[in-house]
């Protein structure tokens, strides 16, 4: 579903060029661990792979990058065979083509054995014989490696979509190739987390050559904040508004380029010295709630496409239901009048196209951006009755002052005032978080106070009674804990009269190695940045901009 492009502008990623530059070092040396990508659309698969191939400056290596979603076999064949050819003559520094024959007729002297080899692919493919036009096209890199000397590392963007081709056990195929190559290296990428998973571990798991598995998230706040900066280097602009822009986004760096360019296009054309507030909720509204803008034409993309099969119609009804907080399967029941088995099947799909995380039994959207679309564009797009574009106008400005405005007054709390926000939001959930499962109960009554820290400053406290008349001890520091602070709470624990049922540490920043230690011995919960961050996205609250 890439329906849009854009202007290309890459910023961070280094973990993850670093460990394709390693990975390539360690090929060149004999030593192969293929990797695979996964994450949600648009939080730059693409741009990390495309950024490495710009940047590799090595005469020995030859990238073929294909991005194969939407494509046919035909598309697949010539534009592997024609890539190879491509790099092969300009690491070579021969004449370039762009047209495949072209490319044959000036390697076939160099090369003529991998030639040959795409003459009888090219045959078997005009024949129909399209299996066997696939395993030719994967014989090429060991045919090509092995000819020419070089190291070949191939880059396959959404390579779940090989499945699409008419080739009987593709991935076995592939496995089966991968195995006895080498002196190439594959890279692959997925937007289809569980589709992907499934294959690696299923049908590519293999004896040599097995496959690293690397997620790839949006931007984190910190990451967020740069890359905006960046985007919006020499102009003048507020911190808050930086602040909310981050947060409005979620981390995607394709919402906040496209936000960023109408911003720095309304700012030329009203002369502006400053980006202000009215002229966020102008880019906003050209980009986001105008049915032509460029992310709404993409969301609206999105939902067609979800709902374009038979039967399918419901999910647009599931989306807005999911947008407006219903996100318990026995809420949406109620909502949808549907049968169970109907829910299952649908909010499986959502989640197998990425675009619902299901935590315990929450229902979310990962993409808060999206899900403001549906809940105040999409929706009202629907069931609006008076068609006035000037109201719907007016309506939306309103709507996205109060969002300014929620956001403005949430982030304008205290650290704990924001943490009991938080606190009252548990429901006796058992969720994941970052690879833990914690169960959270119903707290009834919170009562923050103070504990005297052994460097003489105090430390907020919260005593938390719940639902089982048992108590928790939470405490809340916005620099990281100390062993000092330990020992402080460990003494005030010993004073209540009942034994806190569970001690939970939750800082901004991650305590040093001893306080971790320590605090684990004890048997307390530690919660960082990105435990947070993880609950308010899923209560659907601002996360914690530093």
């Amino acid at each position: 579903m890439s329906y849009m492009d854009c202007e290309k502008f890459f910023y961070g990623r280094q973990d993850e060029l670093d460990l394709l530059k390693k990975r390539v070092l360690d090929l060149k040396e004999g030593y192969r661990h293929n990797i695979a990508f996964l994450g949600n659309r648009y939080v730059g698969k693409s741009s990390v792979l495309k950024e490495f191939i710009h940047h590799l400056d090595d005469a020995d290596v030859t990238p073929v990058y294909l991005n194969l979603e939407n494509k046919d076999f035909s598309f697949f064949l010539d534009k592997f065979c024609a890539s190879l050819l491509y790099e092969y003559l300009k690491n070579k520094n021969l004449p370039l083509h762009e047209d495949l024959s072209l490319l044959m007729e000036e390697s076939k002297k160099y090369i003529p054995h991998t030639i040959e080899v795409v003459k009888r692919v090219q045959s078997d493919f005009q024949r129909g014989k399209i299996s066997d036009a696939f395993l030719g096209v994967m014989t090429l890199p060991e045919i090509y490696t092995n000819e020419s000397g070089q190291f070949c590392v191939l880059f396959f963007d959404e390579f779940q979509d090989l499945e699409e081709f008419d080739v009987q056990d593709v991935f076995a195929s592939l496995g089966n190739k991968i195995m006895t190559q080498k002196k190439c290296l594959y890279c692959l990428s997925s937007s289809n987390k569980q589709a992907a998973k499934k294959i690696l571990s299923e049908k590519l798991s293999l004896l040599f050559g097995n496959f690293e598995m690397v997620k790839l998230e949006p931007f984190d706040l910190h990451h967020s904040q740069q890359f905006l900066g960046q985007l919006l280097e020499g102009h003048k602009i507020s911190g808050h508004l930086i602040d909310f822009l981050t947060d409005f986004t979620g981390g995607f760096p394709l919402y906040m380029t496209l936000i960023s360019k109408e911003l720095l296009s309304l700012k030329a054309l009203h002369q502006q010295d400053e980006i202000f507030m009215p002229m966020v909720t102008q880019a906003v509204e050209n980009t986001l709630f105008d049915r032509w803008g460029v992310i709404s034409r993409h969301f609206e993309l999105i939902v067609n496409d979800l709902c374009s099969t038979k039967g399918n119609k419901i999910v647009c009804k599931l989306l807005i239901a999911l947008a407006n907080g219903h996100q318990k399967s026995e809420d949406l029941l109620k909502v949808l009048q549907i049968s169970k088995s109907q829910l299952t099947q649908k909010l499986n799909r959502l989640q197998v196209e990425g675009v619902v995380v299901k935590n315990g039994r929450i229902h979310y959207f990962k993409d808060k951006l999206f899900k403001y679309w549906l809940q105040y564009v999409y929706q009202k797009r629907l069931m609006e009755v008076d068609l006035t574009p000037d109201k719907q106008r007016e309506r939306y400005r309103d709507e996205f002052s109060v969002c300014i405005e929620r956001f403005k007054h949430t982030t304008g709390k205290d650290f704990s005032s924001r943490i009991v926000d938080l606190l009252t939001c548990f429901e006796n959930e058992l969720l994941k978080i970052n690879g833990r499962k914690y169960r959270l109960p119903i707290f009834k009554d919170l009562q923050p106070s103070t504990v005297n820290g052994k460097t003489g400053l105090p430390i907020n406290v919260i005593r938390a009674n719940t639902d089982s008349s048992s108590t928790w001890l939470i405490i809340l520091k916005e620099e990281g804990f100390v062993e000092t602070d330990l020992t402080a709470i460990l003494a005030e624990s010993k004073k209540l009269m009942q034994k806190p049922e569970k001690c939970l540490m939750i800082s901004l920043t991650k305590p040093d190695d001893q306080t971790k230690l320590k605090a684990l011995q004890e048997r307390f919960w530690i919660w960082n940045e990105e435990e947070l961050n993880v609950l308010l996205t899923l209560f659907d609250k601002p996360n914690i901009v530093r």
